[in-house]
């Protein structure tokens, strides 16, 4: 992606009232792959009650472009309904629900996104961020790989294939983006802050 090209991304954990923003941002995601006839998340999980069951609020983020949300994504350190090995639960911070607008596909934010999240995992200690999505889609499949992740395919204790994506964060060969890292919202001094500095 060239400098030009680059959109000036903020991502920043969202507050209650940005809540209804968030879950509009996954249904619409929601809807555009179930009309093409390859769902990757359930109506009912992506509510806003259903959510906050699940997730704090301050592991659901989003991505702003002049103060307009156009991606969302949930870090923690817990792999939810996937089940992985005890080593890439202990060493993993996971990513859930990535999800950019359609007004904004093709631009290079899903790989901004990503990469926030891995100068986020690194700066929390961790070594692997791995991407909880047990899509069958070829074409995110695909795209997940040029950002660096490995797919995992793997049985369950019910023998069903569930799938997940892991990326190395001290081996990946897939740099970060050629821009200051203050542009995506993220600041790299005070490395004892648990949450991103706002953009």
């Amino acid at each position: 992606m060239s400098s030009e090209a680059t959109p000036n991304l903020v991502v920043r954990s969202i507050s209650s009232i940005e809540l209804y923003q968030f879950c509009e941002l996954l249904m619409e995601a929601a809807s555009w792959f179930e009309s093409r006839g390859e769902p990757l998340w359930k109506f009912h999980q992506i509510t806003p009650h259903s959510l906050l069951a699940n997730h704090r609020l301050d592991e659901m983020y989003m991505g702003y472009i002049a103060g307009k949300p156009v991606a969302a994504m949930i870090l923690n350190n817990r792999s939810g309904a996937i089940e992985v090995e005890a080593e890439v639960r202990r060493e993993s911070l996971f990513m859930h629900k990535l999800t950019v607008n359609r007004d904004f596909a093709g631009k290079g934010l899903a790989k901004l996104m990503v990469d926030w999240a891995r100068c986020y995992a690194l700066k929390q200690g961790f070594t692997l961020l791995s991407l909880i999505c047990n899509c069958r889609d070829e074409r995110l499949r695909w795209t997940l790989s040029q950002f660096g992740f490995d797919e995992v395919e793997q049985l369950n204790a019910q023998y069903q294939l569930q799938r997940y994506f892991c990326l190395d964060l001290d081996r990946c060969s897939v740099p970060l983006e050629n821009m200051p890292v203050e542009s995506i919202g993220f600041e790299f001094t005070g490395l004892n802050e648990v949450k991103p500095v706002l953009g």
